[in-house]
């Protein structure tokens, strides 16, 4: 795992307004999307409602009708930079931060637990199932690889200089109750919360999803 494992500058959470890049065109549901059932008599009905914004399928496979109606619905009432979707097995999670609709509090760039990848401002986030996956997998990179380290050392190389302004981001922390001249793991809880409210961690709407 490289140095970068987490961008924890990105205000927007990683992605950044209007930032986020899809890895496939919107929708992704082949055929469902293009054609509608026919009609009554043999007279074929109006096309179905296809996405109005881009977004990932991380799981659940193809999104509904009914579920891509909602979803547009949701991106109606989503400021402009953030119009991206992430779909689960049961919810898609429309707008909001990157780090809120890839359960990534920490904008971990790669982890063992992840089930998907999105890309963001800077390079590829990893996507969780939940958000207790998420908060596991910043908890495990932040103990297993810099635990014994100052939790100033410990940012630099998670938030090089030459990508950030680390300096700020410290004071930042440090405004946060996180003292930055001890040991990762003495500062955990109190070290993931502030990187969780520094990354932004901003709520979107959730979308149940309907067969």
């Amino acid at each position: 795992m490289a140095d970068n494992d987490i961008h924890p500058n990105a205000p927007a959470g990683g992605g950044g307004p209007g930032a986020f890049k899809t890895a496939a065109p919107a929708g992704m549901n082949g055929s469902a999307e293009k054609w509608a059932r026919p009609g009554p008599l043999g007279v074929e009905a109006a096309p179905a409602e296809t996405l109005k914004i881009n977004g990932l399928i991380a799981a659940g496979g193809p999104l509904s009708a009914q579920t891509i109606s909602a979803v547009n619905k949701a991106a109606d009432k989503t400021p402009a930079q953030w119009k991206r979707f992430v779909a689960y097995a049961d919810v898609v999670k429309v707008g909001g931060s990157l780090a809120w609709r890839a359960n990534n509090p920490g904008n971990l760039r790669d982890a063992g637990t992840k089930i998907a990848t999105v890309t963001g401002a800077i390079g590829k986030f990893a996507v969780f199932a939940t958000l207790a996956d998420g908060h596991a997998a910043q908890r495990a990179l932040y103990l297993n690889k810099y635990g014994d380290m100052l939790v100033k050392d410990a940012i630099n190389k998670l938030t090089p200089p030459n990508e950030n302004n680390t300096t700020k981001y410290l004071e930042e922390l440090t405004k946060d109750g996180v003292d930055i001249n001890k040991d990762v793991k003495s500062q955990i809880d109190t070290l993931m919360k502030a990187v969780e409210a520094n990354e932004g961690l901003i709520a979107g709407i959730e979308v149940k999803r309907v067969p």
